[in-house]
């Protein structure tokens, strides 16, 4: 029976981390450049024995779970803004963070102290080839082309610096839209192109998040339940007879 209550420990302890992936999924529902997470979990197990002179006891099953993140992208949503640019492709701009460069698909921006670009919210500078991008001041009309140049009243400034990843699972997720990993490379020419005056929206989808919801909540209402009658089971066989 101990076995039985520890596997249902387990079912529920995954039922609630799935019901945490879940709520993180719907609270970001409308953040530029979000994606999605799934989870998956690994019932290993092990066995505990404390005393190599005492029998050993049950098998009793750790739930280890990770996290991964669905690539494929977001909606694009015209803005009009020319800060806000949309990536479409398998790219990441990158930004300069305290801790070093991380990777977004939230091409959210704005000017800086300084005419500096950086991710707006964050405050975190974006990447050019080879230097920073800082914007002349009394600027008039700022242009991104789809391969990512830009330009300011009609004097191109240089290019974004963006990334790709052979191994997309190898990002590990710093923020809500921002991440870091190796293996940083430059995108194939081709590969991708910029849209000005748009942001990608997240590529949560909220009826099919809310139907896993339903799911997991089914899922631990069936673990309380298994858990209920393993415990009144212990407690009759246990009961001091009269």
């Amino acid at each position: 029976m101990l076995r039985g209550l520890y596997s249902v420990a387990g079912a529920l302890e995954i039922a609630g981390r799935n019901h945490e992936v879940v709520a993180e999924n719907l609270a970001n529902i409308a953040t530029p450049g979000y994606r999605r997470q799934g989870s998956f979990f690994d019932m290993a197990q092990f066995s505990v024995n404390a005393n190599p002179n005492t029998p050993q006891q049950a098998n009793r099953p750790a739930a280890r779970g990770s996290h991964f993140t669905y690539a494929d992208g977001g909606p694009l949503q015209q803005t009009s803004n020319p800060f806000d640019l949309a990536l479409v492709g398998d790219a990441y701009f990158v930004l300069e963070s305290p801790s070093g460069p991380v990777y977004t698909r939230n091409g959210s921006f704005e000017i800086g102290p300084g005419g500096q670009l950086q991710g707006r919210g964050n405050g975190y500078a974006v990447r050019g080839q080879g230097a920073q991008i800082t914007l002349p001041q009394n600027v008039s009309s700022i242009e991104v082309a789809a391969d990512g140049t830009i330009s300011a009243n009609g004097a191109a400034l240089g290019r974004f610096e963006l990334a790709s990843f052979a191994q997309s699972d190898s990002l590990q997720r710093v923020g809500p839209t921002l991440f870091q990993g190796p293996g940083a490379q430059a995108p194939p020419p081709g590969s991708f192109r910029i849209e000005q005056g748009f942001k990608e929206g997240s590529n949560v989808q909220a009826v099919q998040e809310m139907v896993t919801m339903m799911v997991g909540m089914r899922h631990y209402e069936a673990a309380q339940r298994s858990m209920r009658a393993i415990s009144e089971a212990v407690a009759q066989n246990t009961r001091t007879q009269s």
